[in-house]
């Protein structure tokens, strides 16, 4: 029983800052230069891990993700369905919001996506392009929407329609899953950008997360990493009733 997780947030090789922030449990972490962390964790729930991608510039970038996980960090012990992450997720809206009100702040932003493990269901959730999706039985299969504007192929393009600091109520994406016992993979659009879905399933499909985080990492330096870059792969096992 329990939640494994392996964790990596990077700058990349084009920006000067990371503005993408990982919250995990009550951890977070902006490292400019990525290392990998791994972390164990017991079956106490609620658990959270959420991927930020802050926007607005170095500065409001940087503060956007940290407020929004920040927020998350703060409210999620209380979160105990689905309609309590929902409603986190607006007050860390609104947070957001009012930071950005300061005059060199304007505009400032982030994306969420992420996961809330709770007894006997998981809660998949995001706001933004940043992305949460599902293993099983070595198949990985998006959960979250993007909330982006489309190409003339219908491919998702960096043009997002909401995030966390506007002022309107954001309107979240949320799955909830049975835990049955599974992994996740959570990341910015630095990884998915870089990385199409197969090569993201050939990488997942690797016993150990280290081996699929190096692969992944690989795969996006190679490619250029041209934006931040940040992941979390996690292994829930099956409710307690299973």
């Amino acid at each position: 029983m329990g939640i494994a997780v392996t964790a990596f947030t990077d700058k990349g090789l084009v920006r000067a800052a990371n503005e993408d922030a990982l919250l995990v449990g009550g951890w977070t972490c902006q490292a400019e230069a990525g290392s990998l962390v791994q972390m164990r964790f017991g079956d106490d729930t609620p658990f959270v891990a959420a991927v930020a991608d802050g926007m607005g510039g170095h500065v409001g970038g940087n503060l956007a993700s940290r407020v929004a996980l920040a927020a998350v960090a703060e409210l999620a012990p209380g979160w105990e369905t689905a309609d309590d992450v929902a409603e986190g997720l607006q007050e860390a809206n609104e947070r957001v919001f009012q930071v950005g009100q300061n005059v060199e702040l304007l505009g400032m932003g982030t994306t969420i996506a992420g996961i809330c493990v709770l007894a006997d269901e998981v809660v998949a959730f995001n706001v933004g392009d940043s992305r949460v999706y599902g293993i099983s039985d070595g198949v990985l299969q998006q959960l979250s929407i993007d909330d982006a504007i489309l190409d003339a192929q219908g491919r998702p393009t960096h043009t997002i329609t909401q995030a966390l600091g506007q002022r309107l109520p954001v309107e979240p994406h949320l799955s909830i899953l049975p835990r049955h016992g599974a992994g996740y993979l959570l990341c910015s659009d630095g990884v998915s950008g870089m990385m199409p879905d197969e090569r993201l399933a050939e990488a997942v499909r690797q016993t150990d997360p280290a081996d699929a985080a190096a692969t992944i990492i690989d795969a996006v330096r190679r490619a250029g990493a041209q934006d931040n870059f940040s992941f979390v792969l996690i292994s829930v096992s099956a409710a307690a009733s299973e």
